[in-house]
């Protein structure tokens, strides 16, 4: 455990339990409705193999934010964010840009140079948060996930 202020701290996960893995998918249903929230069959991996960041607010049972990471294996040097969200309850306190500040820090603690992941065009919030903290769009990808799926890519230097 990382203690970043005095209201919220860092976990870092190493597996989890099943109700863990259950409040996880909840998590993960509420930030990406319809759209192929994660489950069990990655989420334990994610937490063994990857790297499950939990933002965590002292006295709340569930993580605050959540940034699921994984090394890319074309470029060692590069992480790749797979998932990030907070909590929706949690939205418009500025725990976006906080937390994912303390991500880049851990990333770069360990050894990465530079990080990658995927957003929807049509989520503004999050490209803007993501173009603030200097993430720049290398493409737009057509049907990253599927049929009218598309997703911006976006890099940046650590």
């Amino acid at each position: 455990m990382t203690q970043t202020n005095s209201m919220y701290y860092i976990e870092i996960p190493e597996s989890l339990t099943p109700a863990q893995q259950n409040m996880m998918m909840e998590l993960e249903k509420d930030a990406f409705p319809g759209l192929g929230a994660v489950d069990e069959q990655t989420l334990v991996p994610l937490a063994r193999y990857g790297k499950l960041i939990l933002y965590r607010q002292q006295g709340d049972e569930r993580p605050v934010a959540v940034c699921e990471c994984m090394r890319d294996y074309n470029q060692p040097d590069k992480a790749y964010i797979f998932g990030y969200y907070v909590r929706s309850d949690q939205h418009g306190k500025g725990l976006g840009t906080q937390f994912l500040h303390e991500v880049l820090s851990i990333l770069r603690d360990d050894g990465f140079h530079k990080v990658s992941l995927t957003v929807s065009e049509a989520n503004t919030a999050a490209v803007k948060l993501y173009k603030n903290i200097g993430f720049t769009v290398n493409e737009l990808r057509y049907g990253e996930f599927g049929d009218g799926e598309d997703r911006l890519y976006m890099e940046k230097i650590l």
